[in-house]
């Protein structure tokens, strides 16, 4: 694979954006490259172009562009949504070479691609590296699927009646009352500070019980003085 150095070499001058479709690479990559030589003093940037050597050597001429520069990869129309959307639809969850190959992109101009179309919302990403797959969102396929019967329905001939959205299920679903609403839930294991603190109650009531205990036995010790009082208080209140 050639370098950015030896294209510069047999170009003489040229955009980064040329020297990206030279190298069928993305035109971001290629200028970070160029910024790279050009720290190391290989090649420098005058008049709209990119040439080796460095300013102060090179004769300064104005660069002017071709008119109908006809270039591979030179400018693309950005990837459509909806036929990404179709895509996915209708085959479910797709790696980013397939995508690629449907849409006769690249592999890395279509990750850049897909991964704008995440930050939009119109696509979701799952797994990592070399097992990432694109898939739409949970409401994008209900939504498909609405519509799809929609059309169905519509295809018969029929009297069309609109099919719920999305929106009016979950409306539903949340009006009818859950069957496990009033059913005791599973006890799960208890954490050590509860378990703590249970200990202190329990200790506590220990702690009361026994101070009662022990009044117990001492008014059942002294029973007849007890008595005693009882009944002189009895006479007092009679008196």
């Amino acid at each position: 694979m050639e370098t950015v150095i030896q294209v510069l070499g047999k170009m003489g001058r040229a955009t980064y954006r040329e020297v990206a479709a030279r190298l069928d690479i993305e035109p971001v990559e290629a200028l970070n490259m160029l910024r790279e030589q050009r720290d190391q003093g290989l090649c420098d940037f005058a008049d709209g172009g990119w040439f080796l050597g460095s300013v102060t050597d090179a004769k300064r001429v104005a660069f002017v562009p071709p008119e109908n520069p006809a270039l591979h990869g030179e400018a693309r129309e950005p990837v459509d949504p909806a036929v990404i959307r179709s895509l996915l639809a209708k085959n479910g969850a797709m790696d980013t070479a397939s995508l690629a190959k449907e849409v006769n992109r690249n592999g890395r101009g279509m990750t850049s691609a897909m991964r704008a179309l995440e930050r939009q919302g119109i696509v979701v990403k799952n797994g990592q590296r070399k097992g990432v797959t694109w898939s739409l969102p949970v409401a994008s396929v209900h939504d498909e699927e609405f519509e799809q019967i929609g059309q169905v329905q519509a295809g018969n001939g029929d009297e069309f009646t609109p099919v719920a959205r999305q929106e009016e299920v979950k409306q539903i679903v949340s009006e009818i009352p859950s069957f496990t609403e009033r059913c005791v839930t599973i006890q799960a294991v208890p954490t050590a500070r509860v378990i703590s603190r249970e200990i202190r109650r329990a200790k506590s009531k220990l702690a009361n019980l026994e101070r009662l205990r022990d009044a117990v036995r001492l008014i059942g010790r002294h029973k007849h003085l007890v008595q005693n009082l009882v009944n002189a208080e009895v006479e007092n209140g009679k008196a």
